[in-house]
């Protein structure tokens, strides 16, 4: 029989789809579109009982979650995993929804993130709704938590003098009001971060452009906002600076919260109106950031189940708290607040525990690499002390490790070898340069030393590989620069000092690049004719032309960034349809990226530090990867660092090529 066709009932007008961020667009007409609005249905409190917007992620785990009735109504606080010595910011949070909609529920998700990233109490207020409460109760049920805060810290274990404040949509106008009665009554706020906000009631088309350009926002068209309105107020309200903080008297402002941050949406109703407020506070001297986010209307904030753009939108407003109460911006990570997977869409496999366990796991594995004649599997430990050289017999049917691996002990540490055409051994990257490695004994011969030794607390060398005519090209790491960290550089840093070398065959050396925080990672396309260098601790990929016949490169190109997504591209490889599997240190994955930079698939392992990758086994289909120890304080106790994963892609892998020389 065929399938019955929702009707349609509320499309996206065709001058906004035009404009409409995709993700969006697809979400809100399989879901959306043919479901009425709440000002076309007569009204009915159970309406309250379903999600306010879907498309929503699921809340993170905090500490404590703890429920305190007020009078009329209750408020919500959640505590992060941290010392009980000391007590804690305090950030409350009222939720949008028309003064109508929301709940303790609906906020759930956004104040853990706020609560784990910025490590603070995060406080939401489930004030009384319109239409059964009218004016001023919402307002009056905002300010009453405020003060309960204030007048409770102690025994809530906060600290009132770090006090932030903040709401979306009509959740902002209540957290505006706020600001200013705080102001007013001589308690002091920090901060205060809006999202949309709604902080003139008397808007309209004739006073805020954006009223008349987007009266068509699908998540809330003017028909829509003055449904809202009149449930909670009646026009003579409109005005009452309570009701809209833009109007409020200059004393209000002169008082008012300081430091504010606030996020826009391009295609929202109010977003003019927002833009006018954050206006009006500048002119009286306080410091305001606004963002706003492209092709998205109102209801991006509640959407970060289905929308990248959201889940930016959530990371920039928790990154500003954070700041705020102390934390470097680079302390809240997209992959702390999404767990699951920081991009909305991608395929996250399950690859599990290790594929061989080792008896004493490695501090830090590197440079795995299959040699298909004898089915042998080599690795090294570089950091450990003495570095090792690790070799594994491979089953060469099945790709099962068989026994233990034969170790050596090395004379300096080796982070990246590969093996010399017709000849015994490897060629590697030691701290300082390039060296022979002898396979039988790990013997290090060194044949061109790079970094002088007055350089070695500045520099070492990192990864490396060998092109098509059998050129090793070696990558260096910035020490000082790795050690500040990913997004940490102080903006007077200056350039990176790692550099990227080309040894050729015929002893001559080359620099190839420089600027970079940690090499590492070197890829070719099938054809040869890209080149691919990670600098990992920078959170860039970057991809050049190669000339095959000389071995120049150009056209440098950004390909991936991570630097807001998270995760440090390691060790990479390109399998036979251009396809790169890259191991991003701290996020238990391996990512698998189109030749177009498209983010395709992950795998996710049961090690947060996954360090390097290789192709091998009987079909030449199965990624090995070695991973290394977490040594961070946050280090979970079942983490599997330091030992090797394997699982069988089904692709085949381009093998290493063999140095010439």
């Amino acid at each position: 029989m065929p399938t019955a066709v929702a009707e349609v009932i509320n499309p996206i007008e065709p001058t906004v789809l035009a404009r409409l961020d995709e993700q969006y667009a697809s979400f809100y007409n399989q879901h959306l579109a043919s479901t009425p609005m709440i000002h076309q249905v007569p009204w009915d409190p159970s309406i309250r009982t379903r999600p306010t917007v879907p498309g929503g992620s699921p809340a993170v785990e905090v500490a404590e979650i703890k429920d305190i009735q007020l009078e009329g109504f209750s408020i919500r606080l959640f505590y992060p995993e941290t010392s009980k010595t000391s007590k804690l910011p305090v950030f409350i949070w009222y939720h949008g929804g028309g003064m109508v909609l929301g709940s303790l529920a609906a906020e759930n998700p956004f104040c853990t993130r706020v609560c784990v990233s910025a490590c603070c109490v995060v406080v939401a207020v489930d004030y009384r709704l319109a239409p059964e409460h009218k004016f001023p109760t919402g307002s009056n049920d905002a300010w009453t938590a405020f003060e309960y805060l204030h007048c409770h810290g102690e025994e809530l274990g906060i600290d009132v003098t770090r006090f932030g404040i903040g709401g979306s949509s009509s959740g902002g106008n209540l957290a505006a009001m706020v600001s200013h009665k705080a102001g007013l009554a001589g308690k002091k706020v920090q901060f205060m971060v809006l999202g949309v906000p709604t902080v003139d009631n008397t808007a309209s088309a004739t006073s805020y452009k954006s009223w008349d350009m987007n009266r068509h926002d699908p998540g809330l068209p003017d028909a829509k906002m003055m449904w809202y309105r009149k449930q909670y107020l009646n026009e003579a309200q409109w005005a009452d600076p309570i009701a809209s903080p833009m109007l409020a008297p200059d004393e209000w402002f002169e008082n008012s919260v300081n430091n504010v941050y606030i996020n826009l949406a391009e295609l929202d109703l109010l977003r003019t109106e927002g833009e006018a407020y954050a206006a009006k506070l500048r002119s009286f001297g306080n410091q305001v950031t606004t963002k706003t986010y492209p092709r998205v209307p109102h209801l991006v904030q509640a959407m970060d189940g289905v929308l990248d753009t959201a889940r930016q939108w959530i990371k920039d407003m928790c990154t500003y708290v954070a700041v705020e109460f102390g934390r470097h911006p680079a302390d809240v990570q997209m992959d702390q607040l999404y767990p699951d997977g920081v991009e909305v869409g991608v395929p996250c496999i399950d690859g599990g525990q290790p594929w061989y366990r080792l008896d004493s796991p490695m501090v830090l594995g590197e440079a795995p690499l299959y040699r298909e004649s004898d089915s042998t599997l080599h690795y090294v430990d570089c950091l450990q002390d003495p570095a090792e050289l690790h070799v594994l017999q491979l089953d060469s049917k099945t790709g099962d490790a068989v026994g233990k691996p034969l170790v050596h002990k090395l004379d300096d540490s080796v982070t990246v070898a590969c093996f010399r055409e017709n000849k015994p051994g490897y060629i590697c990257a030691y701290f300082q340069g390039v060296a022979f490695l002898d396979e039988a004994t790990g013997a290090l011969e060194i044949v061109k030393e790079i970094i002088p030794n007055e350089d070695r607390e500045i520099r070492r060398f990192n990864d490396g590989g060998v092109d098509c005519r059998g050129r090793f090209w070696l990558a260096e790491i910035d020490r000082k620069a790795l050690s500040i960290g990913m997004n940490r550089q102080p903006a007077d840093y200056g350039e990176p000092l790692g550099r990227l070398w080309r040894y050729d065959p015929d002893g001559s050396c080359h620099l190839m690049e420089t600027g970079l925080v940690c090499g590492n990672g070197l890829a070719w396309s099938p054809d040869n004719m890209t080149m691919y260098l990670n600098d990992s601790a920078a959170g860039l990929i970057w991809a050049y032309d190669f000339d095959i016949p000389t071995g120049d490169i150009s056209n440098k190109r950004l390909f991936v960034d991570r630097r807001e997504l998270g995760g440090e591209p390691d060790g990479m490889v390109c399998d036979v349809e251009g396809n790169l599997w890259i191991a991003m240190w701290g996020t238990y994955r391996v990512m698998c990226y189109d030749p177009q930079g498209k983010h395709l698939r992950d795998i996710k392992f049961t090690a947060k530090n996954q360090a390097c990758t290789a192709w091998g086994g009987p079909n030449y289909d199965t990624l090995y990867i070695a991973s290394a120890t977490d040594k961070s304080a946050n280090r979970k106790a079942d983490d599997d660092g330091g030992h090797l994963f394997g699982y069988h892609v089904g692709v085949r892998g381009l093998p290493k090529y063999a140095f010439k020389g």
